[in-house]
């Protein structure tokens, strides 16, 4: 009898040490996700929404500026769809849907995602937003500019923005910028999503 009331005891006591052990987990998950921390660690670490760690903790982008996605980790990137570039130079492969989360110092007249990519089936979609979308009919090399709509960026610059990304067949992204019109070759008009090879223009200025 003595033996049975030690175990109810023990068990019992361990039972507590489990609860409390639990209750103090949930206490310290709560503590930082409510503590004041940039939004950079939040998105990163806390919310664990965004694919690469940027280590000046900063979401703010400057337009134009273009990341080598061969060998550098855009941290405005989503942490679903894409990878890490790979070690043979041959990008970051992109497939499904991602999206941008960033920040802006001031809001440009219009915002566009330009990437240089490659398809190796063709018929592909890249969609940015909504609806904005270039279609490549041929496998190769392309770089485009898709213009992204309005509703997708905070009237607020400071805000954080979330701007979704897609993609219907996988491809391989060689570099990617949040950019703004001025940096648009003439060659795509004012709002144009024409697609364009490597092969057929020479490297834009992207500023």
């Amino acid at each position: 009898m003595k033996n049975k009331k030690t175990g109810f005891l023990y068990a019992a006591g361990m039972l507590i040490v489990i609860l409390a052990m639990g209750l103090y987990y949930v206490y310290v998950l709560d503590l930082n996700r409510h503590r004041k921390v940039s939004d950079s660690y939040r998105y990163y670490y806390l919310d664990k929404k965004l694919r690469f760690w940027n280590k000046y903790q900063s979401m703010y982008v400057i337009p134009g500026h273009v990341y080598d996605t061969t060998i550098e980790r855009p941290y405005f990137l989503e942490k679903s769809g894409v990878s890490a570039p790979e070690s043979d130079g041959s990008g970051m492969n992109f497939s499904d849907s991602t999206a941008l989360i960033f920040k802006m110092y001031k809001n440009p007249d219009r915002l566009y995602v330009y990437f240089r990519l490659k398809s190796e089936m063709g018929h592909t979609m890249i969609t940015v937003g909504s609806h904005s979308t270039a279609y490549l009919d041929e496998p190769g090399s392309y770089e485009i500019y898709i213009p992204v709509e309005p509703e997708f960026i905070d009237d607020n610059p400071g805000t954080v923005n979330r701007v979704p990304v897609s993609t219907s067949l996988p491809v391989s992204i060689y570099a990617l910028a949040i950019t703004a019109k001025k940096s648009v070759p003439e060659y795509y008009g004012q709002y144009s999503l024409s697609r364009i090879t490597v092969e057929d223009y020479p490297e834009p200025e992207v500023r």
